[in-house]
């Protein structure tokens, strides 16, 4: 959740710097006393994190009371216009029921700001839980309609598509075909088929022979004993055929789901299948440079 802490204090920076110069101007003109109404100064983060951790455990934590439930729901909208808790109050409620995580996000879709569908899209593609992300990521399409979505939801879903993880690289791709945001073609290319670092092996890990082999006497041992002679014969063995052997092993995983989503945006938007592309990392990159991208500018007027 770092990128969704990161972006929100970002946003939040300018308009807190500019209450704090209203409040030490010593003589701020009379027309700004609405403004000042409006956005009232936002407490210290230490203060609002326990005010929100003692709702939680008054009316979520410790009752089961469906009427406790209500109002705490209740309570919890104040938080709301405070985005640095944003974070926070998915971590509180991670280890409940998915009918209370998904009336939790009903307060982000109620809100209907821009942070508030920043954690949507976080929820849609790095949430553990497959169902919630479904959940998540049809909200937010609901959110941004027609449109495009913002900068920073885009971010999200890059973030998911260079993440490394399976889930969150397959949600990112859907939210992608749904966006239809060809930009992210090129991630989409890197995505659909990734090594694994850490399955790296080193040396011979395995082998495979297919021959022959015959025995033969290769070595013989005299044993001497009273009034008596013998040999004790070695016996060695030749192999005869073909050795297959396995070295320095890395293991590639191809997501067949952001496959299909790239093959069918990019098919749309360029009237062809490009479906013969497959896998091939570098047949996909020399189309997209020096295909579709002319297609798209003189679709666009240059």
């Amino acid at each position: 959740m770092r990128l969704v802490r990161t972006a929100l204090l970002l946003s939040l920076f300018l308009p807190i710097n500019a209450v704090a110069q209203e409040q030490t101007d010593p003589e701020p003109p009379q027309t700004e006393e609405p403004i000042e109404q409006e956005l009232a100064p936002l407490g210290p983060l230490r203060e609002v994190e326990q005010d929100l951790r003692r709702t939680y455990y008054q009316f979520f934590k410790r009752t089961r009371n469906k009427q406790m439930h209500e109002q705490g729901w209740r309570e919890l909208e104040r938080f709301m216009d405070d985005p640095r808790v944003y974070e926070l109050m998915i971590e509180l409620f991670e280890d409940k029921p998915i009918e209370m995580r998904r009336k939790l996000l009903e307060l982000f879709v109620e809100q209907a700001s821009e942070d508030a569908d920043v954690v949507l899209a976080w929820v849609a593609v790095f949430n553990e839980d497959e169902e919630l992300r479904t959940w998540a990521a049809g909200r937010l399409t609901e959110r941004v309609g027609e449109g495009e979505p913002s900068h920073r939801i885009q971010l999200v879903i890059e973030s998911g598509l260079t993440s490394g993880d399976d889930d969150a690289a397959i949600a990112s791709s859907s939210l992608v075909r749904r966006f239809n945001l060809l930009k992210a073609v090129p991630y989409l290319i890197q995505a659909q088929a990734q090594p694994q670092r850490q399955d790296v092996r080193r040396g011979a890990i395995a082998q495979i022979v297919v021959g022959t082999q015959q025995a033969f006497v290769a070595n013989l041992t005299p044993v001497v004993a009273n009034n008596a002679v013998g040999f004790q014969p070695t016996i060695g063995i030749v192999t005869d055929g073909v050795v297959l052997r396995v070295m320095d092993a890395v293991v590639w995983t191809y997501r067949t789901q952001i496959n299909r989503d790239l093959v069918a945006m990019t098919s749309d938007a360029w009237g062809r299948s490009t479906a013969k592309f497959g896998y091939d990392q570098k047949q996909w990159f020399d189309w997209y440079n020096n295909e579709f991208k002319p297609t798209l500018a003189d679709n666009n007027g240059g």
